[in-house]
Parts: C-alpha cells; sequence; structure tokens
C-alpha cells in the first residue's frame, strides 16, 4: 500500500497524459463505431468554443485525446471480472439529496450500461481534523480534502469486482494546494472518484430541483469518464469538457461527444440504441427536456 499511494497521488495530476505507446492489437482496435460516426456528421453537436478568461480549458491549456490515443494508452475497461459500477456515500443527505442520488444512480446505469450497486453508506467521522477545514472566509463551510477522501477511505474499499467505485458526499470538497474547491476529483488508473452535491444548489426548492438533477448526473457521469481513462474534451461540447464554475458546468451538456461515445463503446460495449432509448425515458421522466430532445435526435441519425 506504501507503494500505491504515492503513485495515486501522481496519477492525480489534472493535466496528466497517459502513455501513448501502441501496441499491435491497440492499432487494430482504434476504430471508430459506427454509430459514433454516423451522430459525429449528423450536425447535432456544437464544436468547443473558444475558451475566454476564467473557463477551464483558457486555465488549463490542456491536451486532446484522440479515439486512437484513448485505445493505445491502455484505459481502465469493464471486464467479466470487473463488471460493477460501485456507489459508496458518505455522511448525511436530506430527503430530496436522496432522492437526487437515487436518480443519479439509475441515470448511471443507464449512462454507463453497467449495473450499479451501492456500498454501505459511511459515517464523515470516519474524517480526521487533519482532512477538514473551513473554507477560508467563512465561519462555518466545511469541506474534506478530496486526495484524503480518495487515498484513505474510498480506494481500500474499492470491490474486487467493482469496474469503478464513486464516492457521493453532501459536504463541500478541496483538492489542497491553492485550490478554494472542486467538484470532484478522480484517478485515470485505480478506477475511484469523489464528487460531492454541495455547489450544485438546494433541491429542496421545487424551482431550483431540475437545475441541481442536471449539475449531479452531468458530474457524476463527468468523473466516472475520467475513471475510464477519459481525459478533457477540447472537441465539442461536451459531458467530458473541463470547468471551473458552475456557470461554466451549466453551459456544458450531460451527453458525450461522437469522439468521447467511442471511448465510452471501447470501455463499457454498450448498446447504442437501447442506451438512448433509454435515456430518453429517463430525461421525459425527469422534466429534462432540451436532454430528451438531443437523444432523440442521436436516435434519429442512426
Amino acid at each position: 500500500m506504501k507503494e500505491v499511494l504515492p503513485a495515486l497521488r501522481f496519477l492525480l495530476a489534472v493535466g496528466l497524459v497517459l502513455g501513448l505507446a501502441a501496441d499491435a492489437f491497440a492499432q487494430k482496435r482504434a476504430v471508430m463505431p459506427a454509430f459514433a460516426k454516423k451522430v459525429q456528421t449528423a450536425g447535432i453537436y456544437d464544436d468547443f468554443p473558444e475558451p475566454k478568461p476564467g473557463d477551464w480549458q483558457f486555465e488549463q491549456r490542456e491536451p486532446d485525446q484522440s479515439f486512437s490515443q484513448y485505445v493505445q494508452s491502455q484505459p481502465v475497461r469493464a471486464t467479466k471480472q470487473r463488471k460493477f459500477l460501485y456507489v459508496q456515500t458518505l455522511g448525511e443527505f436530506t430527503e430530496k439529496q436522496e432522492e437526487i442520488l437515487d436518480k443519479t444512480c439509475e441515470y448511471l446505469e443507464i449512462f454507463y450500461g453497467l449495473e450499479v450497486r451501492r456500498l454501505k453508506p459511511l459515517s464523515d467521522s470516519i474524517v480526521p481534523k487533519k482532512a477538514r477545514r473551513i473554507l477560508p472566509g467563512t465561519v462555518d463551510h466545511v469541506q474534506f480534502n478530496v486526495m484524503y477522501l480518495m487515498e484513505k477511505v474510498l480506494y481500500p474499499r474499492v470491490p474486487e469486482n467493482a469496474a469503478v467505485c464513486l464516492m457521493f458526499t453532501s459536504t463541500d470538497l478541496w483538492p489542497g494546494n491553492d485550490w478554494n474547491f472542486c467538484f470532484g476529483y478522480a484517478a485515470y488508473r485505480y478506477r475511484i472518484g469523489v464528487w460531492s452535491i454541495a455547489r450544485n444548489g438546494d433541491p429542496e426548492d421545487e424551482q431550483q430541483y431540475t437545475d441541481v438533477l442536471r449539475r449531479t448526473l452531468r458530474l457524476a457521469t463527468h468523473e466516472t469518464g475520467h475513471m475510464f481513462s477519459m481525459l478533457h474534451c477540447i472537441r465539442h461540447r461536451c459531458n467530458m469538457n473541463g470547468s471551473n464554475s458552475l456557470e461554466e458546468s451549466d453551459t456544458q451538456p450531460l451527453e458525450m461527444c461522437p469522439v468521447c461515445l467511442a471511448k465510452l463503446h471501447y470501455a463499457v460495449k454498450f448498446n447504442f440504441r437501447k442506451r438512448w432509448t433509454e435515456l430518453q425515458e429517463f430525461y421525459e421522466e425527469n422534466g429534462l427536456l432540451p436532454e430528451a430532445e438531443f437523444a432523440e435526435a442521436c436516435l434519429e441519425a442512426q
């Protein structure tokens, strides 16, 4: 374990560039699936906009990751032995937050095509004083150190049959150093990620509920994408776009772009028609009408 954790900390760097040396097998498999090519040429995806000051890509200047590069990097993938998506909760949640979490688990199962299993909830008393702080400039805004949660709390609890394992908390997060907060964090190689609902709004307010749901769905699927070794996307408006703020996140879609969908298919081998049909139904049932229309457009493009 002492040898693993330093490596884990190293790999958590946001700008991590995965190894791109290809073997012959990976090169042979690096062909975009037909459904991704069809939606790519259907004109239903917007190009990635020119970054402006304050935007994630303006500040970070991350590299592109093509589908071929993704395949060649030998990414994390679901297998017969590792085929479940586990969700671990930490701390207490209100009734509406629990409802949001239940819907998020349902959505993750559709989005990734993997059975979602819930682990026994953990009390936040497991987080020591050294991994807590009060957000500077506030009186009682508690934050947990996301690196501690990943290394000391979540990583040792990952089931052997987990494709990936996510931790969900209602407490705000910060990654250390000079960062004030983060929405979530994921490891590209260790199949773990942590995300928080703290900055997504108040689901108890009916007028905010749908926005809170949409934000939570996007964050959960985005961090899971990282756990399957996907870098941030800079090609299209995409679920995998990086974000520096809630305002920036709200401009980004729930669905992945064609290139990232191809990566997702390589990682979990979903049935595209079944997936988009079920996504459309989920969106309609939960009042996410623009997303329902987009899923319908993807189906019509086939």
